[in-house]
């Protein structure tokens, strides 16, 4: 994996107590920040900026998480859905199901 190099301003004296921690730690603060980094994504990769929060308030409007997404993500977005989102997303599956295996 290649890598690029970002800079950023921070002030000295949190800069001094993260880079004390790291030492602390018997890492670098190039490591805290890359984990810190992927811990963010990881929450909030879902977040589509093509979605406006105005959308959600639209009853047509349908977000589920990402074609890929593992499956306890999957798992939260079911238990949380509706009957009728439950069929939808049961009907699609379906769909998409009949649909490959026209190619397997």
């Amino acid at each position: 994996m290649s890598e690029k190099l970002v800079n950023f301003r921070m002030d000295e004296d949190t800069y001094q107590k993260l880079k004390m921690q790291a030492l602390k730690e018997r890492t670098k603060v190039k490591v805290l920040m890359s984990e810190l980094i992927d811990d963010y994504l990881k929450k909030h990769i879902d977040g589509n900026p093509q979605f406006t929060i105005e959308q959600f308030n639209d009853p047509d409007f349908v977000a589920c998480p990402a074609f890929y997404r593992d499956g306890i993500i999957w798992e939260r977005y079911i238990s949380k859905a509706n009957d009728d989102e439950k069929q939808k997303l049961k009907n699609q599956i379906i769909l998409l199901d009949n649909k490959l295996s026209k190619y397997l």
